[in-house]
């Protein structure tokens, strides 16, 4: 049994939390809610009983000056938190693409950029979990983007994937079944934001479908955020995915 810290709360941090926790492992999640803020290092206290951190941390910004400083603090801070506790496995979760020109515009896509870059030239032990859009994040989405009675649904096409089977492949990078340093991963279908949207049941606001400004809106519509040939397929359809629950 490894003890492992999760570090970031939310849908992510608790998937990975029971992925982990089917396996045997003891976890503890670290937050802004338990007192352990990513961007106070003074709030990190080091932990010598862990045996490895799963970065799951996140901010909810357009805005590159502020997603920069935000991801890159964290990658840094945890870096240095891991080196005193003395845990040499790091799992950085990240996303598929976000390093690619076309993206370069969106703020919080260049901002997943950026951290990738600190953490892979500053800690040669992390490894890169990278995915595409989550299924959840249409649900997300609904609830981040209300403006009134309507919630806005960027128009894009992805190849999305289920948070639960990328949480999967985060807890066999803790096992040690996988050996690797990066993996992207991804979904069965290429299919649009827009269309798993619209069968959500009980959205509490009318969704509308709006192309997203700029070169990056433009982009993703393209598919910029779709990967190519060489990342691995895990988890279910959408439609297999959706049948499970109370979606």
């Amino acid at each position: 049994m490894t003890k492992v810290a999760i570090v970031g709360g939310g849908i992510l941090g608790s998937s990975v939390e029971s992925a982990l926790g089917h396996r045997g492992h003891e976890v503890v999640v670290l937050s802004r809610r338990t007192g352990f803020d990513v961007t106070k290092p003074e709030t990190m206290t080091p932990r010598p009983d862990i045996d490895a951190v799963v970065e799951a941390t996140d901010v909810f910004t357009q805005k590159f000056d502020v997603a920069r400083k935000f991801f890159q603090a964290s990658t840094r801070n945890i870096n240095h938190w891991a080196q005193e506790s003395g845990i040499s496995k790091h799992v950085l979760i990240s996303i598929v693409n976000c390093e690619v020109d076309a993206m370069s515009s969106n703020g919080y896509y260049a901002g997943n950029a950026a951290q990738e870059k600190v953490a892979l030239e500053e800690n040669h032990g992390t490894v890169l979990v990278r995915s595409t859009l989550w299924y959840e994040f249409a649900r997300k989405n609904l609830n981040r983007m209300k403006v009134g009675p309507f919630a806005i649904v960027p128009q894009m096409k992805v190849k999305p994937v289920a948070l639960d089977a990328v949480a999967e492949v985060v807890a066999e990078c803790i096992d040690g079944e996988r050996q690797g340093k990066a993996y992207d991963v991804c979904g069965p279908e290429v299919m649009s934001l827009w269309s798993m949207t619209r069968v959500l049941r009980n959205k509490g606001a009318l969704p509308l479908s709006v192309p997203a400004p700029g070169p990056a809106g433009k982009a993703m519509r393209q598919g910029a955020l779709v990967p190519g040939p060489s990342a691995e397929t895990v988890g279910p359809r959408f439609d297999e995915w959706f049948a499970e629950g109370d979606r």
